[in-house]
């Protein structure tokens, strides 16, 4: 009889999990407000040359 190694899972802690989630989300909310802020005050000129550059990517 040949004999299996059982694999160990690792432990997924929930809560921790939850934590990133919710803190990841406010750091988006935080960026996207920065962004919002710089648009408002950079020339069009500016920004719209750096989305030119991201969407030809």
């Amino acid at each position: 009889m040949s004999q299996r190694k059982k694999v160990k899972l690792p432990r997924i802690n929930l809560d921790e999990i939850k934590k990133d989630i919710e803190r990841n989300f406010k750091q988006r909310l935080e960026f996207i407000e920065e962004y919002v802020e710089w648009l408002k005050k950079t020339n069009n000129v500016v920004w719209s040359e750096q989305q030119k550059k991201i969407i030809k990517k």
